[in-house]
């Protein structure tokens, strides 16, 4: 990466697109489905976000990515969850903490950006096999489209210097 691509979002009014609910319309929750039920409601808040006024093409890379983990987010849920247990109230409780490790990751991009550390701990937080298995739907595809573990990346990233 040219540079720290989760910097660029630091700016961005994130809660827009970030705090959408996937509504969805069956408990039918096998992986088919659930990418299905995922891409159709972020392709939506993704149109809505890029229409609002123009960005340059780092700004576009950076949103593309927070709209693939979002995505991702919710498929992971929607499958782990299942049919049986499926419900509204069961997947806004599995995307909670992932989303919040999320948004705290977007907040402090631009500080984390600085840290010697931020691209070891990029590399370290991607997601691969899940970036295999769920790959990103064609309008958030791109060079540097990749998945994180929010998580990893802070638990790296705050670590002390080895």
């Amino acid at each position: 990466m040219k540079r720290s691509v989760l910097a660029a979002c630091a700016c961005l009014m994130c809660a827009f697109f970030l705090s959408a609910p996937v509504v969805a319309q069956t408990g039918d929750a096998d992986k088919k489905t659930a990418r299905k039920m995922v891409e159709e409601r972020t392709r939506e808040d993704f149109e809505q976000f890029k229409n609002q006024k123009q960005r340059d093409k780092d700004t576009m890379d950076a949103v593309k990515i927070l709209f693939y983990n979002k995505a991702y987010i919710y498929y992971a849920c929607l499958v782990s969850i299942g049919r049986e247990k499926f419900s509204d109230k069961a997947v806004a409780e599995c995307v909670q903490e992932p989303m919040k490790e999320m948004m705290a990751g977007l907040n402090r991009a631009k500080a984390d950006s600085r840290n010697p550390k931020a691209a070891k701990c990029e590399a370290s937080a991607r997601l691969v096999k899940a970036e295999a298995e769920f790959p990103p739907y064609d309008f958030l595809a791109g060079d540097d489209v990749q998945l994180y573990d929010f998580k990893a990346l802070r638990i790296c990233q705050t670590s002390k210097m080895k």
